[in-house]
C-alpha cells in the first residue's frame, strides 16, 4: 500500500513537471562598441628568427558580425605545418540573438602562400569564438580556438567555461598564453602582424566587442482612409439590411512585426500577409460594407503585435440604403461582444456547470408589433417587442456554458414564428476553468476497480501459495496435483480487525480528496468503497498472515 501511494505521488509530480509553460522574450541584440584589442601574441625573436614582427592589416569580420571558426594555409621555410596566413570565419548576429547561416571570411593574418589549406574549423552549431591559443615559434605554428553557446555570451556567463575547438597548423613552437575576451564579448576581428621579410603571419591581437540589447522601435499605425466609394448596391432584395458598397481602404504604418498579418476589421474586414505589404503603405481594394448612411468605422491591427492597432471611427461616410422598404420580418446577424472569464460557479471539481457572460446582439428588420425576441440556443433571454430599439436589441450577460465550444444561437419573434435566424458559430466559448478537478468514477468505473481488485487478490494469493507449495515440496514434491492449494485460505479474527482499519483508510483518502483537491463525492462512491474495502482487507490480512508463516 504504501509502495502504491509513493507511486502515485510520483505521477503526480511528473504531471506538474510536465506542465507547458514558456516565455517570449521580445528583445532586440546588437554588437556594441567600442571594440577592444587583447595584448598582442608575438614570435620568438631569435637568433634563428631575429626579424621584430610588424602589424599589418586590421582584419575584422563586417559590420554586426561575429567570428565562428577560422581556415588557413600551412607550409612554408619554417615547417611544412606553420601557417603562412589565417583568416576568421563570420556569420551575422541576427536581432533576435541566434546567428545567421552565411559565413563571410575576413583578411588574412599573413599574406604569404603557403603550400596546404588547413580548414575551415567552425564553432559548434549556435557557439561563437571566445578566446584562442596559439602555438607559436618563429612564426605560427597552430592556432586552438575557444567557443562558447552565443545564448550564454549573452547572459554574461564566464568566457573562461569555454569549449576547445580543433585547431589549424602543426605541433611545432610552443604554447603561447591562453586568452579569453571579456564576459558578455565576442571576437570580432584581429589586428595581424607579418614577419617583413617574408610576409608569413607572426602574431595576432583578438579585436572584440560587446553584445548589447537594441532599442526595439515600436510598430505603428498612423492613419487609415477611404477612397473610392461605390454607389449602394441593394443586393436584389427589398431589405434595406443587406445594402452594401465597396471602397478602397488604405492603412499607413511604420515598423511592421516580421511575420503574421495585417488584419482590417470593423465595418469592413480583410486581411493581408506581413510579408506582403508594401513600404509605409497598404491599400484594401473593393471592401465590401453596409450602406446604412452612417459613418464608416475602421481598424486596423497587426496579428503578431496586438497593441499595434489603431481606430478611426470617421474613415467616410457610407451612402444610404437603396432598397424600397417592404413589410417582411427579417433578422439578419446574431453578434457576441463582453465575453466574459470563465467562472467555476464556486464547484472547482465540477467542470459541467463552468459558464461565463456575454451580451447578444440581435439585427432585425421590420419586427412584428406584439409578442416577444426569444433568443433561443447555448444562452436564452426574452424582451417583449414594445421594449425594442430601431433595427437593433442587444441581450445583456445572458449566461452560457464554458466549455470551449462554437457558441451557437438563435432568434426568433414569437408572433411571427417563420421570422427567425440561426448563428451556429456566434463565437468561441471560454474553455472550463475546473480541469483541474480530478476525475470522478461512476459505477460502471467503480465495477472495473473491483474486477481489478479481485483478480489481483487471486493473483497474489493463488501465487503466493504456489511457490509455498513448490519451497515444501522441494524438488520431489508433488504440487501441480494439491487440490489444498486452491482453497482461499482465511482468518476470520485478524479479517474483522483489519476490515475497519481499511474502512477508516478509504474515509480519510475522500476526506483528503475533498478539503485539498476540490474532491466532490457521488452517488457511486459510497456503494464502491463499501464493496472494494472487503477485498482490500481480505488481501492485506493475507499478506499478513504470509509474512508470519
Amino acid at each position: 500500500m504504501k509502495k502504491l501511494l509513493q507511486l502515485v505521488v510520483a505521477v503526480l509530480l511528473v504531471g506538474l513537471a510536465s506542465s507547458p509553460f514558456g516565455f517570449s522574450q521580445g528583445v532586440c541584440y546588437e554588437l556594441g562598441t567600442p571594440i577592444g584589442t587583447l595584448t598582442p601574441v608575438l614570435k620568438n625573436v631569435t637568433g634563428v628568427c631575429p626579424t621584430p614582427p610588424v602589424a599589418t592589416t586590421i582584419c575584422d569580420c563586417p559590420t554586426g558580425y561575429i567570428a565562428v571558426g577560422y581556415q588557413g594555409l600551412e607550409g612554408n621555410m619554417y615547417g611544412a605545418m606553420v601557417l603562412s596566413q589565417f583568416s576568421l570565419r563570420c556569420k551575422q548576429l541576427n536581432p533576435d540573438g541566434t546567428l545567421g547561416n552565411t559565413i563571410v571570411v575576413t583578411c588574412s593574418d599573413g599574406t604569404a602562400s603557403g603550400n596546404t589549406p588547413d580548414g575551415p574549423i567552425d564553432a559548434a552549431a549556435g557557439q561563437v569564438l571566445v578566446g584562442a591559443q596559439l602555438r607559436i615559434g618563429c612564426a605560427i605554428d597552430a592556432l586552438i580556438g575557444r567557443s562558447k553557446l552565443l545564448s550564454d555570451v549573452i547572459l554574461g556567463l564566464p568566457n573562461t567555461t569555454s569549449n576547445t575547438m580543433q585547431y589549424i597548423g602543426g605541433a611545432g613552437g610552443s604554447l603561447g598564453p591562453l586568452q579569453h575576451v571579456p564576459n558578455g564579448n565576442v571576437i570580432v576581428g584581429m589586428q595581424s602582424y607579418e614577419n617583413p621579410d617574408n610576409n608569413i603571419a607572426a602574431g595576432v591581437a583578438w579585436r572584440y566587442a560587446p553584445i548589447q540589447s537594441c532599442p526595439v522601435m515600436a510598430c505603428g499605425i498612423n492613419t487609415i482612409s477611404v477612397s473610392n466609394i461605390s454607389a449602394c448596391n441593394n443586393g436584389g432584395t427589398s431589405n434595406p439590411l443587406d445594402d452594401t458598397f465597396t471602397a478602397n481602404v488604405t492603412v499607413s504604418f511604420s515598423n511592421p512585426p516580421a511575420t503574421g498579418t495585417l488584419n482590417l476589421s470593423g465595418d469592413g474586414t480583410a486581411s493581408i500577409a506581413v510579408g506582403s505589404l508594401g513600404a509605409g503603405t497598404h491599400t484594401f481594394t473593393g471592401v465590401t460594407m453596409s450602406a446604412d448612411g452612417s459613418l464608416i468605422s475602421l481598424t486596423a491591427g497587426f496579428s503578431a503585435d496586438p497593441t499595434c492597432t489603431l481606430t478611426n471611427p470617421e474613415a467616410g461616410m457610407a451612402p444610404a440604403a437603396c432598397s424600397v422598404a417592404g413589410t417582411e420580418c427579417i433578422i439578419s446577424a446574431i453578434t457576441l461582444s463582453n465575453i466574459s472569464g470563465c467562472n467555476d460557479n464556486g464547484t472547482p471539481a465540477n467542470a459541467a456547470d463552468d459558464i461565463f457572460t456575454a451580451d447578444v446582439t440581435v439585427t432585425f428588420f421590420d419586427p412584428p408589433t406584439s409578442g416577444n425576441l426569444n433568443l433561443l440556443g447555448d444562452g436564452s433571454a426574452s424582451v417583449p417587442v414594445g421594449s425594442l430599439g430601431p433595427g437593433t436589441y442587444t441581450f445583456s450577460a445572458v449566461t452560457m456554458v464554458a466549455n470551449g465550444g462554437d457558441i451557437s444561437l438563435s432568434a426568433i419573434f414569437s408572433a411571427e414564428p417563420t421570422c427567425v435566424f440561426t448563428n451556429h458559430n456566434t463565437g468561441t466559448a471560454p474553455t472550463s476553468c475546473s480541469l483541474q478537478a480530478p476525475t470522478i468514477p461512476t459505477m460502471s468505473e467503480w465495477g472495473l476497480i473491483l474486477f481489478a481488485l479481485i483478480l489481483f487478490t487471486l493473483s497474489v494469493v493463488f501465487g503466493t501459495r504456489q511457490i509455498h507449495a513448490m519451497a515444501m515440496g522441494g524438488s520431489g514434491g508433488k504440487v501441480s496435483g494439491s487440490t489444498s492449494s486452491w482453497k482461499l485460505p482465511f482468518d476470520r479474527t485478524s479479517y474483522f480487525r483489519i476490515l475497519p482499519i481499511v474502512y477508516l483508510g478509504i474515509a480519510v483518502v475522500f476526506t483528503l480528496a475533498v478539503v485539498l483537491f476540490g474532491y466532490e463525492m457521488t452517488s457511486a462512491d459510497v456503494p464502491g468503497s463499501l464493496l472494494a474495502g472487503p477485498i482490500i482487507a481480505y488481501l492485506v490480512h493475507f499478506v499478513k498472515g504470509s509474512n508470519k508463516g
